[in-house]
């Protein structure tokens, strides 16, 4: 009889043990949308518009791919001239998508953020304020108001402010907010200011 309460009592700890895995956002796998996500081959299949410099700077690290560099010294009429484009991805309307990132500014700044459909370019938008310090992430789970095709991409705009804004490691996902597995860190939420951010010189330490 000891024995089988032992027995029960381990089977017991090893369920809630599963159930306590399976609920952390941090156990589940995702499928990234987006190709070259880490930069690790330089800014292949992204474009950043205007001419204005946009590469790897091997002076900044990372745990995984590059960190690139956007520098704007080049804005037009537009808060979106200059933009970024990621690679193109598909979406299905009305599911939730995420989009993730990291990210700093040599000034505290606004950037504008959107999961943009090519041709008509609407899409679910959100502003962010990228901080000055070091890189941090930054993340929104839109439910898509439009479908493919035509295909997405992220758009990133800079509303006609000039300066340097570094990124590194984006994910892009069908459903909520996913932790990263870079390394152990704690369970974040990002709104929309970046108040509740992680930041890598945090979590590095």
């Amino acid at each position: 009889m000891v024995k089988s309460v032992k027995i029960l009592l381990f089977l017991a700890l090893i369920s809630m043990l599963s159930l306590s895995f399976s609920d952390g956002s941090y156990a589940k796998e995702i499928q990234n949308l987006v190709s070259n996500p880490d930069f690790e081959n330089g800014t292949t299949g992204w474009s950043l518009g205007l001419g204005n410099p946009f590469g790897v700077d091997k002076k900044e690290k990372f745990p995984v791919g590059n960190v690139v560099l956007a520098e704007i010294i080049n804005v037009g009429a537009n808060d979106w001239e200059p933009e970024i484009h990621s690679p193109s991805f598909s979406v299905e309307n009305g599911k939730m998508y995420t989009c993730s990132f990291w990210a700093k500014a040599d000034a505290i700044r606004p950037i504008g953020v959107k999961f943009e459909q090519l041709d008509t370019w609407v899409g679910p938008f959100q502003s962010f304020n990228i901080t000055d310090k070091e890189l941090t992430e930054y993340h929104f789970s839109p439910t898509m108001t439009m479908g493919s095709p035509p295909l997405v991409v992220i758009h990133i705009q800079f509303n006609k402010v000039k300066g340097k804004v570094w990124f590194a490691h984006f994910r892009v996902y069908e459903g909520k907010y996913v932790e990263d597995d870079l390394i152990a860190k704690p369970k974040i939420a990002v709104d929309p200011n970046g108040s509740l951010a992680t930041t890598w010189g945090r979590i590095k330490k």
